[in-house]
């Protein structure tokens, strides 16, 4: 897979929490910082969260891939964590650890990747099948100079 965009290094980035999150923490931001290796468009690397709403005070890994403009990788800490209504974080031992599916756009003229994250937080068996119980919002990384 060739990549045009030279991804390795250290980027620092920002999510916002979306409308399922309620009126208490949609919109909060929390900042985040990357280091990614890239070889042959595969992505690995590590995430710390730094600052905001919903600090995990955990390394998370980062795997996934960049093609042409766009980057996909799951983010996944080593513990399941929640973050309860007074936006304090909780770890949950008895559940494994959810993956966080982000995926977005390069822009070249801000030397930015932007776009959506989701990860599904609890599936329910219904009657005629299951349920999944999604969180979502929106993501953007610059390069650290």
């Amino acid at each position: 897979m060739e990549n045009k965009i030279k991804i390795s290094g250290t980027w620092h980035g920002e999510l916002t929490y979306g409308e399922e999150y309620g009126p208490d923490f949609q919109e909060k931001k929390m900042n985040f910082r990357l280091v990614i290796e890239e070889n042959d468009g595969e992505i690995t690397g590590e995430c710390i969260d730094t600052e905001g709403t919903g600090v995990i005070n955990e390394k998370a890994s980062i795997n996934g891939f960049v093609e042409d403009n766009m980057i996909s990788f799951v983010k996944q800490y080593p513990a399941c964590y929640i973050m309860d209504q007074k936006g304090e974080i909780r770890e949950i031992p008895e559940k494994e650890p959810p993956e966080f599916n982000y995926s977005g756009y390069y822009d070249p003229e801000n030397d930015i990747f932007e776009g959506d994250w989701h990860v599904i937080y609890e599936v329910r068996q219904l009657t005629f099948g299951f349920a999944e119980y999604a969180l979502s919002g929106t993501w953007m990384m610059k390069r650290e100079n």
